[in-house]
């Protein structure tokens, strides 16, 4: 069944809303416990022509499409009160830092000068941020203030660390680590200490997302899927209970929880085609709404939660 819309606040072309059941496997949701809110407006990363990169907001009820900036941003990630958004910026040279803005996007301020910072997570009270930083074959992970001060190193392997997430309870970070000459998800404390490898699968494990009660982890993962296209897919933090959620011939990366626990939003690309849009997956469901707008693509979409 497919409905068809029109985007407001942004481009005029047609966006269209398909419901399938065809990438749906199973999927868990998540114990009912107190989630932090209800669920808000989805930033997502867009491309509407060549390097015309901007971030936007999409409210999934209505469809209606807002665009925040004009530059080279990515990884947009909304503050726990739903007021800020922490993103990564390319500039010249090969250069990215991490900035921050209201959620209208006023305000921005550049948070990061370390030549190459990416991939920035908020702690749950919202009061510092955690990022990586480096290029090449060594990357680590950093946390700093919310305001950009006392940045710290938390990492020091020398491989390649990445896409931190912060545990809804602040005791744990999952990220992704090219230890073992494979791509895992490992685990540690928000001081670095404890680190330990979650994932033992051959293939690439990555983009860790927590369900907000904290008893699920959602990822991306290439494992069993004899193309080497991506999953999704969600553990438990303890390592057990891995289990597939997708299924095409679509690529599925880059997953987000819904605030409330019962979505998960997430990147769906069909390259033979063209096409990268932005779709959510209701658990429990076998639906999978896709959000299809045309001249552009869309990625690395993160929800609000409204409290």
């Amino acid at each position: 069944m497919a409905t068809n819309k029109r985007a407001r606040g942004g481009p005029t072309a047609a966006l269209t809303v398909v419901l399938t059941a065809s990438l749906l496997v199973c999927a868990r949701t998540p114990s009912a416990k107190s989630f932090p809110g209800e669920n808000g407006l989805i930033a997502l990363v867009r491309e509407s022509a060549p390097r015309a990169l901007g971030i936007y907001t999409i409210d999934p009820s209505d469809s209606s499409l807002t665009r925040l900036t004009r530059a080279p941003d990515y990884r947009p990630r909304w503050s726990p009160d739903g007021s800020q958004i922490v993103f990564q910026r390319f500039s010249e040279g090969l250069r990215s830092d991490i900035y921050v803005m209201s959620a209208n996007g006023s305000g921005v301020q550049r948070l990061t000068d370390l030549g190459f910072a990416f991939q920035p997570a908020w702690s749950p009270d919202g009061s510092q941020i955690a990022f990586g930083s480096g290029l090449g074959r060594s990357a680590e992970i950093f946390v700093m203030n919310a305001d950009g001060s006392e940045q710290t190193r938390l990492t020091h392997d020398g491989f390649r660390d990445s896409v931190p997430a912060w545990s809804p309870d602040s005791t744990t970070i999952a990220f992704a680590s090219r230890r073992h000459d494979n791509w895992d998800l490992y685990l540690m404390s928000p001081y670095g200490s404890h680190q330990s490898r979650l994932t033992h699968v051959k293939g690439k494990d990555a983009n860790p997302d927590w369900s907000p009660d904290g008893s699920q982890i959602v990822f991306q993962s290439n494992r069993r899927n004899r193309r080497g296209d991506w999953d999704i897919w969600a553990i438990r933090p303890d390592g057990s209970g891995s289990e597939r959620l997708t299924r095409s011939r679509a690529t599925e990366w880059a997953p987000a929880w819904s605030s409330d626990g019962t979505q998960i939003a997430f990147t769906i690309a069909n390259y033979d085609r063209g096409v990268v849009d932005i779709a959510i997956l209701t658990l429990d469901s076998p639906v999978i709404t896709r959000f299809v707008i045309s001249d552009g693509t869309e990625l690395e979409p993160n929800w609000q939660a409204v409290r």
